[in-house]
């Protein structure tokens, strides 16, 4: 009876870690919606932070990092303030478009289409490519005004 009352208390601390860990067995990461993905990303921008914006792609993909450099780099520090967004699911459930209207630092008008992924229950940002895979043309995103 030991032996079981034993199995049973390392089977309860496994699921404790697991859940403290955030796996849920949908995505490698906790659930995030298209907004408060899209939202991430304008503050990465905001800050300049490459990296907060890197953790916003899927896990493991190659060359997030130097997207996120890139992307940072021609668009942060702007200071944007977010008046609108929009999302639409124009091809498919797990495929996401952001229209994020904003006004940055000077006051002027910002907008900015964000493609964003879903895998389980959290939305990615389309940075790098899959291991081994050829280099995507473009990060995904991109801005008019």
């Amino acid at each position: 009876m030991g032996t079981r009352h034993g199995v049973a208390v390392l089977g309860t601390a496994l699921a404790l870690v697991l859940a403290l860990a955030g796996c849920d067995g949908d995505s490698p990461g906790r659930a995030r919606t298209e907004r408060e993905t899209a939202t991430a990303y304008v503050d990465a921008l905001n800050a300049r932070d490459a990296d907060a914006l890197a953790a916003l792609a899927r896990p493991g993909r190659e060359g997030a990092r130097e997207d996120a450099r890139g992307i940072v780099t021609e668009r942060g520090g702007q200071g944007l303030k977010v008046t609108g967004m929009d999302v639409t699911h124009e091809f498919g459930p797990d495929f996401a478009d952001v229209a994020i209207t904003a006004t940055d630092g000077r006051g002027r008008d910002h907008r900015e289409s964000l493609a964003l992924e879903r895998d389980g229950k959290t939305w990615y940002v389309p940075l790098g490519r899959k291991a081994g895979g050829t280099p995507k043309p473009s990060s995904g995103t991109s801005r008019s005004g």
